[in-house]
């Protein structure tokens, strides 16, 4: 047991989802605002948080799908790039994105009114998502056993704790910084941990710097 190591121990979790047509569709901006105003949380969860992941994966430089929608059927880059500039790091809950994506589309729609009423190439076609969360057997008792572990946990673990978690635990922060947090030795580490930009890693990658990270500590 590591000298001065004394927090909880962390059961890894992971999770699981099926996505839903909703049988709702936009074929202009107009439209697309619309949805986004009324439609379920799961919904914006889908088109974002998960987007995300599926998207790092490809390594385009699109980070949700209305971005996407927007600059391949709209060929509107200006306004996509304003979408991609939404950090989701920076929310802890499907409410506060949906307003940012509402504001940024409605000043848009200030400046280029007729831009709303174009329709689009490709209609964009609205989900939503069932999320299942489940624990899993992988224990970490002290940091020593968590780096051991973090090369071991599924990708799905790994989004759930670094991205998806924080939509649960309403925090700005991510599980594993949370858990070394609660050390007062690893308050750096945490930190530094914490700090990494997930708009610029793959999940495998993330995995290896957190592991590089880590391993500068031990």
């Amino acid at each position: 047991m590591e000298v001065g190591f004394s927090v909880r121990v962390f059961q890894f979790s992971s999770s699981a989802s099926l996505e839903e047509l909703t049988g709702r569709k936009a074929d202009t901006l107009d439209e697309l605002l619309e949805l986004l105003k009324t439609c379920s949380s799961s919904s914006i969860f889908y088109h974002t948080f998960s987007a995300f992941r599926k998207l790092r994966e490809v390594q385009t430089p699109y980070t949700n799908d209305f971005a996407v929608w927007i600059a391949r059927s709209l060929n509107e880059e200006a306004l996509a790039e304003k979408l991609l500039a939404i950090d989701l790091a920076e929310y802890n809950t499907m409410e506060s994105l949906r307003s940012r994506i509402v504001e940024l589309l409605e000043g848009y729609k200030g400046e280029n009114p007729s831009l709303f009423e174009r329709t689009a190439t490709e209609p964009f076609y609205l989900y939503s998502i069932v999320r299942f969360v489940y624990f899993t057997d992988k224990f970490a008792y002290n940091l020593s056993s968590f780096r051991q572990l973090l090369d071991t946990i599924s990708i799905d673990s790994l989004y759930y704790h670094f991205i998806e978690s924080r939509m649960q635990s309403q925090l700005k922060t991510d599980d594993f910084s949370s858990w070394m947090q609660e050390n007062q030795d690893y308050k750096e580490l945490a930190e530094k941990v914490r700090n990494i930009d997930i708009n610029i890693y793959t999940l495998e990658e993330l995995r290896v710097r957190i592991g590089e990270i880590i391993d500068e500590h031990l």
